[in-house]
């Protein structure tokens, strides 16, 4: 893997007229991760003599508002991840292999839509929706959220719906139903990103749609938390392996079950934003899907950027990212 980290160091540096013993000290002020970086060690980093590990790079960029510019300069990276490896048992190489013998192309009549209301969404995403046994639709309504769908001709291919909230809203442990979930503390700034629904029909939108997630994350320093939820063995070890931790377990109605959900309870996952970033499985799959784009069709990178979901920084706001930002690109 290579990258411009120090590079980006150095100009940061000379650009705001820092000694290394300036960046030194803005870098460890109140952080404990990076409370033991000296001036001897900076030096060794900015004459290639040692690195840092990811997660320190990653910390740092975060710290002086340069991961963008930072992650999207990693290259020659391990393109094998194991996301990408799993889409094969999310989609189904049979599927895949379908696609092939009808040569469907997904590249054309592509469509994104965005809404930060439920009321503004499709019609089948809101029935979707409705009909959904679920718990999270009390984040829905109490939270802000963003939805983006996908759409092939006029009809979707996939959408997410994610949710802005607060980390100290959950209750631990086992819990009996969703309600038993949330504790009364919605009154909280937003710190955290709960996936509800992450739903494509092919790996091509699945990729798309992980794109805005880790766009979002990177242009958000903030967001210190994901959550999601998962009730297959297989995807929650997946999951695991990304670094993410269960915090709760749901018992769930017997009419939501299906054969595809192979676990007892539902689980809640949580991950730190930084660790999952510096998952080298998670980061190099999110890259390999943003550099495939730039270079074979910049057209839908530019459906996502010119929406700009998630453009906006969400610090000291109780609210999501909003539609025609500017800012943080």
């Amino acid at each position: 893997m290579q990258d411009n980290f120090i590079t980006l160091i150095k100009k940061h540096r000379n650009d705001n007229d820092l000694s290394q013993n300036d960046l030194v000290d803005i870098l460890t002020l109140n952080d404990d991760f990076l409370s033991k970086l000296d001036v001897v060690t900076l030096s060794r980093w900015e004459n290639e003599k040692t690195a840092p590990s990811l997660e320190k790079k990653v910390r740092i960029m975060r710290k002086l508002n340069l991961l963008v510019p930072y992650i999207y300069s990693i290259n020659n990276f391990n393109i094998n991840t194991k996301i990408e490896k799993s889409l094969n048992v999310r989609f189904g190489i049979e599927l895949n292999r379908y696609k092939k013998i009808n040569n469907l192309k997904i590249k054309k009549n592509i469509s994104f839509d965005f809404s930060n209301k439920t009321s503004n969404l499709d019609e089948s995403i809101n029935e979707f929706l409705k009909n959904q046994e679920i718990g999270y639709l009390d984040l829905v309504d109490k939270w802000p959220i963003n939805v983006g769908s996908w759409y092939l001709d006029d009809q979707v291919e996939a959408f997410f719906l994610h949710s802005y909230i607060n980390d100290e809203i959950f209750n631990y442990g086992h819990l009996e139903n969703w309600g038993n979930l949330y504790k009364d503390t919605f009154n909280r700034e937003i710190n955290s990103i709960f996936i509800l629904e992450q739903i494509s029909s092919t790996r091509n939108f699945y990729r798309l749609c992980t794109l805005c997630l880790f766009d979002t994350l990177i242009k958000n320093d903030n967001l210190k938390y994901v959550y999601c939820y998962i009730r297959t063995d297989y995807f929650l070890k997946l999951a695991q392996s990304l670094g993410f931790e269960t915090i709760a377990t749901i018992t769930e109605a017997d009419s939501i079950l299906n054969e595809h959900m192979d676990l007892k309870f539902l689980c809640i996952i949580k991950v730190e934003t930084i660790k999952l970033l510096t998952n080298k499985d998670f980061l190099f799959f999110c890259l390999k899907c943003y550099h495939d784009l730039e270079k074979n069709d910049p057209s839908l990178l530019n459906k996502i950027y010119e929406t700009s979901i998630h453009a906006q920084t969400l610090k000291n706001t109780k609210k999501a990212p909003v539609l025609g930002t500017a800012q943080g690109l």
